[in-house]
């Protein structure tokens, strides 16, 4: 998956997505058929003492996302110079619908001469439609964790006042370490938890989980499995996917027409 560098952020971006928006306090791409987007939000100087939760609540609500509900949270390892970070299952209510997805919240609680001064955070939103997010949700946000800011004056100021004597690609490949631990942690935990047992290709359906089911590969190789949930599957040769609710998107572009769709695998 290629990264970008834009003024003020270096992020992955996933196939057959775009970038909205990207300013100093926030970066937002959205897939092509604008059914899923990743959010990353921060905001430095907060007068009150915020935990994790309560900073991912307010910047949704502050980015007019409603009904927001966390379903479920746990607890990780913060970036660097952050003193306190979580991830949360999350479902809420978006212009597009009714969407669910995955919030990871890092917070610093910055005092001064032990006097509480202010509270910096970054929070990196996760959603889609909820028909489709189980076909996003093993890899989309192990995508948006690696997003880092690389402009002037960021949002994540103590980080990056201890990082100032490193180069900005040092910034990064630490950034996306930590991403990448992070990310391996929360699937290990969750594999285990959940025990959610792999099925081997060609045995039984009902050896599936629910929901879910094996299509063929149309560049060649091993089935894939996924969810059962989308309208239309897409992928393309380097094996990215973008699934989708309206049977009718094509992703293919005259810039970027390598895309097949998935079919279901007989039985």
């Amino acid at each position: 998956m290629p990264f970008r560098q834009g003024p003020y952020f270096n992020h992955a971006l996933p196939a057959g997505w775009l970038v909205m928006q990207e300013n100093n306090t926030m970066l937002l791409l959205q897939s092509r058929d604008q059914s899923a987007d990743i959010s990353v939000a921060g905001i430095g100087g907060l007068k009150q003492q915020l935990t994790p939760e309560v900073f991912a609540f307010q910047r949704m609500a502050a980015l007019r996302l409603t009904d927001v509900r966390f379903t479920s949270v746990v607890y990780i390892i913060p970036m660097a110079a952050y003193d306190g970070a979580a991830v949360m299952d999350v479902t809420y209510t978006a212009p597009i619908g009714r969407m669910r997805g995955l919030v990871v919240s890092n917070v610093a609680t910055v005092y001064n001469r032990n006097v509480f001064e202010r509270t910096d955070g970054v929070m990196a939103l996760v959603g889609a439609k909820e028909r489709i997010w189980d076909a996003y949700s093993s890899w989309l946000p192990g995508v948006a964790l690696q997003a880092v800011h690389t402009g002037v004056n960021p949002v994540d100021a103590p980080r990056r006042d201890a990082e100032r004597a490193n180069q900005t690609n040092q910034m990064v490949s630490a950034h996306r370490d930590w991403a990448k631990r992070t990310w391996d942690e929360l699937v290990a935990y969750r594999t285990k938890t959940q025990a959610d047992q792999d099925a081997a290709p060609g045995m039984p359906q009902a050896a599936l989980p629910a929901g879910q089911q094996w299509y063929d590969n149309p560049y060649g190789g091993a089935p894939i499995r996924q969810s059962t949930d989308p309208a239309a599957i897409w992928i393309n040769r380097n094996g990215q996917q973008l699934p989708t609710d309206d049977p009718s998107f094509d992703p293919r572009t005259p810039n970027d027409p390598e895309w097949r769709r998935l079919i279901p695998k007989r039985p």
